[in-house]
C-alpha cells in the first residue's frame, strides 16, 4: 500500500513510507536516494519520466544488494564521490606525475578496499550462506520499526569509536582541559547526522577487524559489523549530499557552521578509506574538502568586507561564542564546531602537503600557512594551529615540506621552459635546509625536556603515547624533519641513493625508526618511513619490512602497508632509476596516488 505522505521514492515504487526525514525506514535499509519534498518532482509525471526514474531506482537498488552483499565495485564508490563534486563543489583538477618506470603492482596491491574486503565478505557468505539474506531482512525489519535494539547497537558502536578507535587514530590529539577537552567529538557525532553515519563507517569497520581476530569460525556478529559497515557507506554520500544542497540557502554564520561539519566529514571519510587501503579517492576527497575549506574563509571575507583573507580566528568568531573565554590567551574552551574545524582544518593542512610531495604543484593551502602555522614573528603567541598537538610534529617540519614541493614545483616548469637557474635554486634549497638544521639542533639541545601538564592529572592512566627520552612529539619531528632533508636533496639534486648526503640521512632516519618504543608509533609516520625506504640500499630492505610487518592486524595499517608496496615496487625496479627520478614517481609507481599519512 503506497503513501500520500512519504517520500517520492517509496510512492514511485508503490510502498509504504515510515515518512522519516531526511531519510525514510526503507531507502536507508536499501542504501537508495530517498526523495523528500513539498513539490512534486518532475519525473512524477505519470509517463515517460516517472517510467524512466523507476527503472533508475531499480538498478539502484540493485547495485546497494551488490554493497550490501560485500561486493561493492569501486566504480559505485568513484560514481557517489563525482556527485560530491558536482552537488555544490567545483573540484579542482591535480596533475599526476606517471613513473618513469613500469612495474607490476603485487597480485593484493590492487587499489580499493573492495578487493581486500570482499574477500572476508566472501569467506563469511561461504560458512553460512543464508546469512546475508537473513541480515537483509533484520536490518529492512529493525530499520522501518525502529526497534530499541538498532539504537543501542548503534550507541554501542559508537562508544566504541571514542573509546577506542579515536585515540588509535590520533594519539597525538590530548587537548587541554581548558581548550575543553575531546567533547566536542561526542557532541558533533550526535548532532550531525553525516557524521554520525561517517563515524558508524570507521567504528563497524574496526569492529569487524576486531572481532575476525578474536573470534574464530563462522559469527553472526562478524557478519552483523560488516554488514552494517556496508550499509553506512551508502547512507553516508546520501547524507553528505543532501547537505551541500542545503548549503546553499543558510545564512552567513549557518553556512559557515554546516560547510565546515561537510569539510569534516569527508575529511573523516578519506581517513577512513586510507586506514582499510583505498587510495582511489584520495584526490576527490583532498580536492572536496580544500574547495570547502577556501569556502568558509570567503564567506567570512565576504561579512568582514576589508578585501583580504580573514584570520583563522576570526573565522572560529563566526561559529559561535566558546564555552568560556581566558582574558589572558587567545583561546578558551571552544564550542564543538570550533574545535571540530581545528581539528579538521589542521588534518587538511597536512594531507594538503603530503599530497603536494606527489604531484607537480605547490600545496594549495600554502597561502593559508603563514595566518595557520606561524605566530606572525612574535615569540610570545602561539600559532593558531600547533600541528604537534594534531600530529605529533611540529609546524616548522610541515612548512619546509610544504616550500619544498614548491621549490620542486618552480624547478620543473622552469626547466620545461629552459629558463631554470641553478643559482638560485641552490639559494631557495640552502634557505629551507638551514630552517631544518637549525631546528633539528634546537631538538637535539640538552635544554629541550617535555612540556609539562598540569592538568594532565589522568595522563597515566590514559595516554596512549609510550614514555621515552625528550617526549614523542620531539622524536617523531626529528623523524620527519631527517624525511625533509632525503626530500630537498633529491629536489635539488636527482635521484643519487649513494651519495653522502643522502646516505648520512638515510642512516640516520633508519636508526631513528628503529628506536620507536612502540611499533604501532610507525602509523603517524608513514610519508618519512617511505621517504627513507624508496633510498635505501639492498641490504637494509629486510629492517623495513621487519617495521611493517611488527604492525599487526595489517588490515588497521593501511596507510604503512601501502608504503611498504611502494618501496617495494622502487627496489624491484633499482637498476632502472634515472636521476631526474623522484619521490612523485616512485608513490604513483602502482599506478594511482597514494596519500601516506
Amino acid at each position: 500500500m503506497k503513501s500520500y505522505d512519504g517520500c517520492w521514492t517509496c510512492r514511485l515504487r508503490k510502498k509504504r513510507c515510515d515518512e522519516i526525514q531526511p531519510v525514510c525506514g526503507n531507502c536507508s535499509a536499501l542504501q537508495i536516494t530517498c526523495h523528500f519534498g513539498d513539490e512534486k518532482p518532475s519525473w512524477m509525471d505519470n509517463g515517460l519520466g516517472q517510467k524512466e526514474k523507476a527503472e533508475e531506482v531499480k538498478r539502484e537498488v540493485k547495485s546497494a544488494a551488490a554493497r550490501r552483499r560485500g561486493t561493492l565495485p569501486m566504480d559505485v564508490l568513484a560514481d557517489k564521490d563525482a556527485g560530491l563534486a558536482t552537488g555544490g563543489l567545483k573540484r579542482q583538477s591535480a596533475s599526476t606525475k606517471c613513473p618513469p618506470f613500469h612495474a607490476e603492482p603485487t597480485p593484493d596491491s590492487s587499489p580499493g578496499w573492495a578487493s581486500t574486503h570482499t574477500q572476508f565478505s566472501t569467506t563469511l557468505s561461504k560458512a553460512h550462506p543464508d546469512s546475508w539474506n537473513t541480515l537483509d531482512r533484520l536490518y529492512i525489519s529493525n530499520s522501518s520499526d525502529r526497534e530499541p535494539g538498532v539504537s543501542e547497537l548503534d550507541r554501542r558502536f559508537m562508544m566504541f569509536y571514542f573509546d577506542h578507535f579515536f585515540p588509535f587514530l590520533f594519539p597525538f590529539y590530548q587537548p587541554l582541559l581548558l581548550e575543553g577537552g575531546r567533547t566536542w567529538v561526542m557532541e558533533l557525532v550526535a548532532g550531525d547526522q553525516a557524521m554520525w553515519h561517517t563515524t558508524l563507517c570507521l567504528s563497524t569497520y574496526f569492529v569487524s577487524v576486531a572481532l575476525d581476530g578474536t573470534v574464530s569460525g563462522p559469527n553472526v556478529c562478524k557478519s552483523l559489523a560488516w554488514e552494517k559497515l556496508l550499509k553506512q557507506m551508502g547512507v553516508t554520500f546520501m547524507m553528505l549530499q543532501r547537505n551541500l544542497q542545503e548549503v546553499a540557502s543558510s545564512n552567513t554564520q549557518e553556512l559557515i557552521v554546516k560547510t565546515s561539519r561537510i569539510m569534516g566529514s569527508i575529511i573523516q571519510l578519506q581517513r577512513f578509506e586510507i586506514s582499510v587501503g583505498n587510495f582511489e579517492n584520495c584526490q576527490k576527497h583532498l580536492g572536496a574538502a580544500i574547495t570547502l575549506f577556501r569556502q568558509i574563509f570567503w564567506a567570512v571575507e565576504n561579512v568582514i568586507d576589508r578585501g583580504e583573507l580573514p584570520t583563522f580566528y576570526g573565522v572560529l568568531n563566526h561559529m559561535g561564542r566558546p564555552l568560556w573565554a581566558i582574558t589572558s590567551q587567545q583561546s578558551g574552551a571552544w564550542n564543538s564546531d570550533q574545535a571540530a574545524f581545528r581539528f579538521y582544518s589542521a588534518l587538511l593542512i597536512v594531507d594538503d602537503i603530503i599530497a603536494s610531495t606527489c604531484m607537480e604543484e605547490p600545496p594549495r593551502l600554502r597561502e593559508y600557512h603563514a595566518r595557520l602555522l606561524t605566530n606572525g614573528g612574535s615569540s610570545d603567541e602561539r600559532p593558531p594551529l600547533n600541528l604537534e598537538d594534531f600530529i605529533g610534529c611540529e609546524n616548522w617540519v610541515m612548512l619546509q615540506i610544504g616550500e619544498i614541493a614548491a621549490l620542486d614545483a618552480w624547478k620543473k616548469s622552469t626547466k620545461r621552459a629552459g629558463r631554470l637557474d641553478m643559482m638560485e635554486l641552490v639559494a631557495r634549497a640552502s634557505a629551507i635546509k638551514q630552517v631544518l638544521l637549525g631546528n633539528l639542533a634546537r631538538l637535539d639541545a640538552p635544554a629541550n625536556t617535555p612540556k609539562t601538564n598540569w592538568l594532565g592529572l589522568f595522563t597515566l592512566y590514559n595516554d596512549q603515547l609510550p614514555p621515552m627520552p625528550g617526549g614523542c612529539t620531539a622524536f617523531v619531528t626529528r623523524v620527519w624533519a631527517h624525511a625533509a632533508l632525503l626530500y630537498l636533496s633529491v629536489v635539488v639534486s636527482g635521484w643519487q641513493p649513494g651519495s653522502a648526503a643522502i646516505r648520512e640521512n638515510v642512516v640516520r632516519t633508519l636508526a631513528l625508526l628503529e628506536q620507536m618504543p612502540a611499533p604501532e608509533l610507525l602509523r603517524t609516520m608513514v610519508w618519512p618511513f617511505c621517504m627513507v625506504g624508496c633510498l635505501a640500499e639492498p641490504g637494509e630492505e629486510y629492517r623495513f619490512r621487519v617495521m611493517a610487518d611488527a604492525l599487526v592486524p595489517h588490515r588497521l595499517f593501511g596507510a604503512a602497508r601501502k608504503a611498504l608496496e611502494i618501496m617495494e615496487n622502487v627496489w624491484k625496479c633499482r637498476g632502472e632509476l634515472a636521476i631526474d627520478t623522484d619521490f612523485a614517481a616512485c608513490v604513483c609507481s602502482l599506478g594511482y596516488m597514494s596519500l601516506l599519512v
